[in-house]
């Protein structure tokens, strides 16, 4: 299970061509089904929920966030309170990197992405006793536009952003928590 103390979902889109707009979710969570013995087998599922964008914005920030997360123009969490993944592939690149493809639901909308992952190795902390700790970084692009995120798209003559940028970049760090084993039924 995702350590949530040592776990980080930002993102980022091209504003005006200018820079980089980024900014996180702090409420998200995700697991992975992962066996030593076959690294390349591991399952991840995911579920953020939108309404825990966080910016920093100079001036009234909860009024950003709360904008954000509820106009239909944006992430609409009335009607979609969930973002989702489900991977469906894992294609080792390296020896310590894969692509890792999944189905993702945003908006309704549910398309594959894919992830740019590495492992970046196992830990046992004395605190959490004999479990492991499993560190990934992970990075992903994707068009807003093919989850009918239109607002603002706007592009000149030359391709140039002069909106909001389609393409959403994502990157994940975080640590994954060895479950507890199940006491045994008496």
């Amino acid at each position: 299970e995702v350590e949530k103390t040592h776990a980080f979902l930002f993102w980022s889109v091209s504003h005006n061509g200018m820079s980089k707009y980024v900014a996180k979710f702090t409420d998200w969570d995700a697991t992975i089904d992962f066996d030593p013995a076959n690294p390349m087998a591991a399952k991840v599922t995911a579920e953020v929920n939108p309404a825990s964008v966080q910016t920093d914005h100079p001036t009234d920030a909860e009024k950003w966030h709360t904008e954000l997360a509820t106009d239909a123009k944006f992430f609409n969490t009335g009607e979609f309170p969930k973002a989702t993944f489900t991977s469906t592939n894992l294609e080792q690149t390296g020896p310590l990197t894969a692509k890792m493809t999944g189905d993702f639901t945003f908006l309704g909308v549910t398309k594959p992405i894919t992830f740019d992952v590495k492992f970046n190795g196992v830990n046992n902390k004395p605190w959490f006793g004999e479990r492991d700790l499993l560190g990934i970084s992970a990075k992903a692009k994707f068009s807003r536009s093919d989850f009918g995120l239109t607002h603002m798209v706007k592009e000149g003559p030359n391709g140039e952003v002069l909106g909001i940028g389609d393409e959403v970049s994502v990157m994940i760090e975080a640590e994954f928590l060895q479950k507890e084993d199940a006491p045994a039924s008496e």
